[in-house]
């Protein structure tokens, strides 16, 4: 995580990183989708493999989020390991390469760059200060072709240890739906800012 932050020091995203909207604002679930889906992209990586000294091509579907207007994507680490092509597919229908700028394996995530601008960029919020019980959406790929569903629940726990392979990973948890394609995904609270 530490060389995937001194990479994106360095680099522009245009824009300012804060919340402008006020504590103790909420929104439905509906109104933070209608915000942010503009703002969640699907991801598909082209992977070739050597299968017994055939080539094979497979797929790996994954859903990410735009950081910025010009193009900078945050999806899942393993969304896109090993990826030969990654596209970028927006809810608009416009679908764009992208090629890997950093990731970090340990803590699964990736920044991805597409050659555009004027994108709608997620407003971040602040993890740190999630409660129990606080609600939440996620938006995503919901088993790589519900393009753009939404789930909703619950945070359930906060700062929970988890113990992967001998790393501990600090974790937040929530009971929402999370399907297979929703990886790399944004979840969102009340206030439609991104949280995890």
């Amino acid at each position: 995580l530490n060389d995937l932050r001194r990479q994106m020091e360095n680099m522009d995203f245009g824009f300012s990183g804060v919340s402008t909207i006020p504590a103790g604002s909420g929104l439905t679930a509906a109104q933070v989708y209608a915000k942010n889906a503009r703002s969640v992209v699907l991801i598909k990586a082209t992977v070739v493999t050597d299968l017994y000294g055939q080539t094979a091509t497979g797929y790996s579907t994954g859903s990410g989020f735009i950081l910025s207007e010009n193009g900078y994507v945050v999806t899942n680490c393993h969304v896109v390991e090993g990826a030969t092509k990654i596209e970028v597919n927006t809810h608009g229908g416009e679908n764009y390469e992208a090629e890997l700028v950093g990731s970090d394996a340990t803590n699964d995530i990736a920044l991805l760059k597409a050659d555009v601008t004027g994108l709608q960029p997620v407003t971040i919020g602040s993890s740190a200060e999630a409660k129990v019980g606080e609600p939440v959406v996620a938006i995503g790929n919901a088993l790589g072709e519900l393009s753009f569903s939404l789930t909703g629940g619950y945070i359930s726990g906060t700062n929970r240890e988890i113990t992967t392979d001998g790393t501990v990973i600090n974790m937040m948890q929530t009971d929402l739906a999370i399907n297979s394609g929703n990886s790399g995904g944004p979840l969102f609270n009340a206030r439609g800012e991104v949280i995890g």
